[in-house]
This record gives C-alpha cells, structure tokens and sequence, in this order.
C-alpha cells in the first residue's frame, strides 16, 4: 500500500523472547517447509531469504507453471526438488473478495507468540472487517541482498505491508525511495512497498522480522478468519 511515506512506525514491543528462540532455530529449521520460496515468491529477489511461512495468500496468478491450486503447485516443486511435499500443504483455507488465504502446520507452533503481536501492531489500523493476509517470520542471510523492486501483485495496492523488526541487526540497511535506514529490533513498520525498495544485510548476522500483510477492506469474507487478537486478553464467560 502506497502509505505516501517511506514507512510509519506502528508499535514498539519487547521481542528479545522470540528474538533469541528465531536465533536458536538451525538452518535445517528455516529451510523444513521452503513455501514461499516454492510457490509465494513474486519474485527472485525475495528468494534470497529463508522464511516460515504461518498465513500466506495465493492466486493462480501466481503459478509460473499454470497451476490452478496452491496445493499442485507445491507438490510440483517438492517432486522436482527431491522433497516430501506433504509438510508444506497448507490445513485451512480462506476466502475474501480478493483472494485465498491458507493457514500452514507453522501456525500452531507459533500462534501463542505471533498472536499478541498481530493484536498489538494492527491496533492503529484496524478495521471491522480486516483480514490478516500474511504472516511469516523471515530471514535475511548476512551478505544477502534483495534487489530494488516494487511489489506488483493485486493486493500490494489495498494491503498494508508491516514488518516487525526483531533481530538486532545494525548493518541491514532498507532503501524506499531515496530513503536508506536501518530498522531496529521491536518496532513494527507499515513498509510502503508501492515504491521502489530494496534490503541488503551488510552486516554479520542474520535479520530477522515477522512480515505482516493486513487488508483492512475486504468486500466479503467466507469463512471467518482466524482470531487475530490475543486471547489472554479475551474477557472469560462466567
């Protein structure tokens, strides 16, 4: 979504838990459902980084190879890679006036800690009928680069793009526009990926955010998304 900005912080949290829990994983960890890279990837600029993917919309669009289904598509690449595609289907699907949404086996590990998280950062934005299109954590690699680009598909014009900054990572260094910066760990950022942008981690370390995307004006909805809000905070039925 073109915000008019670079990017707008949205909230600020205490992340040092999962920070030091996303930095424990090992690499088998990151690479155990390769989805995005698979099959969400717009483009092979996003490919330089490693994710795990909890909710991710999906269209046939795109399919490079013209599948119909996300499911085939993933299927697809686990057979021409070697790998046991069964792990990577996704085991809830969404639909809205935009598009289909999937939730993945990821969501149950981390929904306890990715839930207060979504509940906090959306707060500013949130509208009755919005629906939490993307959550995934990701992981850019030291030396990485992700190349100056401007996100095309359908919704990059109507979703709010957020990333949640949360390894410390000085020397990953952003460029929207004519703007370079550096995020740092606990701010959430509505990321304005209308513009031209690009990430290179110049540092040591890895980066690593949990990327949001949230579409705040859906026509309609079917079923219900998933609860969105922190359920601690819930009031409890006597």
């Amino acid at each position: 979504m073109d915000i008019g900005v670079p990017y707008k912080e949205l909230a600020t949290l205490d992340l040092s838990d999962l920070a030091a829990e996303l930095l424990g994983l090992s690499d088998a960890d990151w690479d155990a459902r390769p989805i995005r890279r698979a099959s969400l990837a717009g483009s092979e600029s996003h490919c330089a980084a490693d994710s795990i993917v909890l909710r991710h919309e999906w269209v046939p669009s795109y399919s490079r190879r013209g599948f119909k289904t996300l499911q085939e598509s993933l299927l697809d690449w686990a057979q021409r890679n070697g790998r046991d595609g069964a792990p990577m289907l996704p085991v809830m699907e969404e639909r809205n006036s935009e598009t289909s949404i999937f939730t993945f086996p990821d969501w149950f590990r981390w929904q306890a800690r990715v839930l207060p998280i979504v509940s906090a950062v959306l707060q500013p934005i949130a509208r009755p009928a919005g629906v939490l299109t993307r959550a995934l954590f990701v992981r850019l690699p030291p030396g990485a680069v992700i190349k100056p680009h401007r996100d095309g598909q359908a919704l990059a014009s109507r979703a709010h793009r957020i990333h949640v900054a949360i390894s410390d990572c000085p020397s990953c260094f952003y460029t929207i526009g004519d703007e370079r910066f550096a995020m740092t760990p606990g701010i959430a950022y509505d990321f304005n990926n209308r513009w031209t942008h690009a990430v290179h981690n110049e540092g040591d370390t890895p980066r690593i955010n949990l990327m949001l995307e949230y579409l705040p004006d859906p026509a309609w909805v079917f079923p219900l998304p998933l609860i969105l809000s922190d359920p601690r905070a819930q009031p409890v039925a006597a």
